[in-house]
């Protein structure tokens, strides 16, 4: 009954993967085992009075399985000869039956289940080859990607490269490559790859173009040099080089990752208020979009372009992409699609504070998957808008508590800006109180972050409030010690989170504000804690990952020393990193750390 489950849980999980690939749907696993082809519905088995002479399409089907997995080298014929039960025993062993060289019943359904997922597995094979081969050709018919096809080199890490200098004073390409040489040691070609494109975006972004494309023509999937391909054009935008982003995007000859690359510079752009070379990629994308298949696709890239119009102050243009992105949701999408179509409108509407509208349009969306996304954007753009009553109107509308709760975080935030203290403590209690009825701990766990966060925040601004405020006597209390409490609850809000990495990035935080705001006391006993819940992380590549997002943030918040010192952190738990593979991303995360600290661009001297 143990491998009948197994194998039930395997087709489970298969038909899954059947359903994304667009392969034709298996049967339930109990159909398959009481009808397999050619056979009548109950297979005769070794205890029937006749023998296997009645047994011989049985034994026949039982011979093809056993061959098909291996087991079986002799004849398919239907005779259950010594050969066949030798493979039957060797089977029933490995499968934890009785060994006992028969046809039975329990041999028979869990034989043709096994079989069904080794043949479905070997077509999910054929077809990651196929995709694999087109992919291939594709780069070798375009002039400017056909040299990224390169036959397998046989280079070798050299085992007397010493990275302690780079390591005590790192510089960008140093760490680089210092991760390029790691990833020689690494022998399995899917985690090469997945190494080589991280360490090939850091490239991109430090203006190492060439050196980006050479990364890439190291890798062995083609089709991960495709998604390279868009991540190299990413980087260079991001770096400010806007032309050589476009070339890079030009040259993908896939065309939903052409436009993506394409959406994805201009959205950089766009967050850098470089309209005018955000709205050359905007032309570019235009240029390509009718090229797409998908019609939904085509519409959530409209509906992006709207949301970059917008910010760019062309509230015009917005407003008319929407509305025909509307009406094409509504025309040429049906079914499932549609809702998706629907979904992406009325986000974009809620994104560029059209938030009723977004409203109207989410009447005609059914499944509340889709729904759920088009509530939180609207609840956050209304908070933003300053109307924190529809915002909780909104939030109350949304089913899965793991989302209330983060919204109403986010809500708080707003009443707060809007000084309004009372209000936002309010809203906070709810929040936590919402989070007591979330079942999944991870997602519990996401929740209790944003939540603690967001209070910290709140801690920020109180000031502002307060300034006149006299702290003697039988007085209200002193501003510190109205902040300060705000943050220990944070604190202790924060060290209830079960996800280790959460519960350390969201004290990690905390501190920080603690330190804006004074209270140099909490922010070390809160800095304690956070210590404390990164050292219980068990993997490495985890904390040096979570200590270069510190870093990131701290950077881009213009606090450059708390931005080193998490910098720092990840360097010294990277240099302790034996595993290549991840001691290669963990290089290459701190390079593209160190980029972001000292201004995308620099790294290029």
């Amino acid at each position: 009954m143990r491998n009948l489950l197994y194998i039930s849980g395997r087709l489970a999980v298969v038909s899954a993967l059947v359903l994304t690939l667009g392969l034709p749907t298996l049967l339930p696993a109990t159909e398959i085992a009481a009808r397999p082809d050619g056979l009548e519905e109950k297979p005769p088995t070794q205890d029937e009075d006749n023998g296997f002479q009645k047994a011989g399409k049985a034994v026949l089907e039982v011979q093809r399985a056993l061959s098909d997995m291996g087991f079986y080298l002799g004849s398919i014929d239907g005779h259950l000869n010594a050969e066949t039960r030798a493979a039957i025993r060797v089977y029933q062993q490995g499968a934890g039956l009785e060994v006992n060289g028969k046809v039975s019943r329990q041999l028979w359904n869990l034989l043709m289940n096994t079989q069904e997922v080794h043949n479905l597995l070997k077509r999910l094979e054929n077809v990651r080859k196929s995709d694999k081969d087109k992919a291939r050709q594709a780069l070798l018919a375009h002039p400017a990607t056909r040299d990224l096809i390169k036959e397998n080199s046989d280079e070798k890490a050299d085992p007397t490269r010493d990275a302690s200098t780079c390591l005590t004073d790192p510089t960008v390409r140093c760490l680089l490559d210092a991760a390029l040489e790691n990833v020689k040691a690494v022998f399995k070609p899917e985690l090469r790859d997945w190494a080589l494109g991280e360490i090939l975006v850091a490239q991109s972004r430090a203006g190492l173009n060439e050196a980006a494309m050479e990364t890439a023509a190291r890798m062995k999937d083609p089709r991960l040099i495709m998604v390279a391909l868009r991540d190299i054009a990413e980087g260079q935008a991001a770096s400010g080089n806007a032309a050589g982003a476009r070339d890079a995007a030009g040259i993908i000859p896939d065309i939903e990752k052409k436009v993506e690359a394409f959406a994805m510079i201009a959205e950089i752009q766009t967050r850098q208020r470089d309209f005018d070379e955000a709205r050359q990629s905007i032309d570019l994308l235009n240029a390509s979009l009718e090229q797409l298949k998908s019609e939904t696709k085509r519409i959530s890239l409209e509906t992006r372009i709207a949301i970059m119009l917008a910010k760019a102050g062309d509230n015009a243009g917005a407003t008319d992409r929407l509305a025909k992105a509307e009406i094409r949701a509504r025309t040429r999408t049906s079914g499932e699609e549609k809702g998706i179509a629907l979904r992406y409108v009325a986000a974009a509407l809620a994104e560029t504070e059209h938030p009723d509208q977004a409203l109207s349009v989410l009447d005609d969306i059914e499944a509340s998957s889709e729904r759920t996304s088009v509530l939180i954007s609207t609840a956050t753009a209304q908070a933003r808008a300053g109307d924190a009553a529809a915002a909780l109107a909104t939030a109350d509308t949304i089913e899965a508590v793991r989302y209330r709760a983060v919204v109403l975080g986010k809500i708080a935030l707003s009443q707060a800006m809007a000084k309004n203290f009372e209000a936002a403590d309010t809203t906070l209690d709810t929040a936590l109180a919402a989070v007591d009825k979330i079942a999944l701990p991870y997602a519990r766990s996401y929740a209790v972050s944003r939540i603690a966060l967001s209070m910290s925040k709140l801690g920020t601004l109180i000031p502002d409030r307060m300034k006149n405020i006299p702290s003697s006597g039988s007085q209200p209390p002193s501003i510190s010690q109205t902040v300060w409490s705000r943050f220990a609850k944070a604190a202790e809000i924060a060290g209830g989170i079960d996800d280790n990495r959460l519960r350390a990035h969201t004290l990690w935080s905390i501190s920080t504000d603690q330190r804006r705001g004074g209270d140099t006391a909490g922010a070390e006993a809160t800095e304690q804690l956070a210590s404390a819940a990164s050292d219980e992380i068990k993997s490495r590549l985890t904390r040096v990952w979570m200590f270069a997002e510190l870093a990131s943030n701290h950077a881009r918040a213009s606090e450059p020393k708390i931005s080193w010192t998490a910098f720092r952190s990840g360097i010294d738990i990277a240099s302790k990193i034996e595993n290549p593979w991840g001691r290669a991303r963990a290089l290459a995360k701190l390079a593209q750390t160190l980029i972001d600290i000292v201004v995308p661009g620099t790294a290029r001297q």
